[in-house]
């Protein structure tokens, strides 16, 4: 697991998360949730970004299997000058089962305790249940919507948003 300064392989992590993007449409359509991004738009929008998810305000976060494939990820982004957002926590089902989606939550609330953030946010579609059993036993608290929150506010009904004080 490394928090990167810069995208080595792009080619690997623009696969990793159109896989992430995947997952994340398929739940929003079985949750009914009338989205119509693509998981290649989705993907997309994430490099004109990508300065927020590193270094010195951020992290990226990726995890690569012993065959040096990359199996996992996650962004830590700083929101206000106290509080950063995990996003794109994922884990590819082959590389499930081991404790990788913890320890990247971990990585990122270490970093965060680094760089001075008090509060950590996250959102998460309703019922996402692989998403809130990392995130509820670690003492995340459900609050309502947070404002810097970058997901459309029409979606707002199928999500929650949680909370944790370091």
């Amino acid at each position: 697991m490394t928090a990167v300064t810069e995208v080595a392989d792009r080619a690997a992590l623009d696969e990793l998360l159109l896989d992430y993007y995947a997952v994340i449409v398929a739940k929003l359509a079985a949750a009914g949730v009338p989205y119509a991004d693509t998981p290649h738009e989705l993907k997309a929008s994430f490099w004109p970004n990508l300065a927020h998810f590193l270094p010195p305000t951020g992290r990226l976060i990726l995890v690569h299997d012993a065959q040096d494939r990359l199996v996992g990820c996650g962004t830590l982004q700083q929101i206000r000058p106290d509080a950063a957002e995990l996003k794109r926590l994922y884990v590819r089902p082959e590389a499930s089962g081991f404790g990788l989606g913890r320890a990247i939550v971990a990585a990122r609330m270490a970093a965060a305790r680094e760089l001075g953030y008090r509060r950590l946010l996250v959102n998460a579609i309703k019922g996402n249940t692989d998403m809130l059993r990392i995130y509820e036993p670690i003492g995340f608290q459900y609050i309502d919507r947070y404002p810097e929150c970058a997901d459309p506010i029409e979606v707002d009904p199928w999500f929650v948003y949680m909370e944790y004080r370091t």
